[in-house]
């Protein structure tokens, strides 16, 4: 059975459906217990990592990584700022 380039993009929709609602889930699930503790050096890594797949995801033209890509790094970028201002808050006290 051929796997048709539709059902590719409906195999790629789905699976980054899944990716992003596990990790909007996770960090919820973390924020209501005050507990995001992210290490500066994951963040940076997994940053640059997307922004490269984000390149190459432009480059092959595949728009489903694109957008997954964008909201990882957006993702990412919200949990290390939530992170860093939750450590300089409990620093304070």
């Amino acid at each position: 059975m051929a796997i048709t380039l539709a059902s590719e993009i409906l195999i790629g929709i789905i699976g980054s459906i899944l990716l992003i609602t596990a990790w909007i889930w996770e960090t919820w699930e973390n924020y209501k217990e005050h507990k995001i503790s992210m290490h500066l050096h994951f963040s940076i890594l997994y940053i640059m990592g997307n922004f490269l797949l984000l390149y190459y995801s432009w480059k092959i033209h595949s728009t489903v990584f694109l957008i997954l890509s964008i909201v990882l790094i957006l993702a990412i970028l919200g949990e290390t700022i939530y992170s860093v201002a939750s450590t300089k808050k409990r620093r304070r006290r």
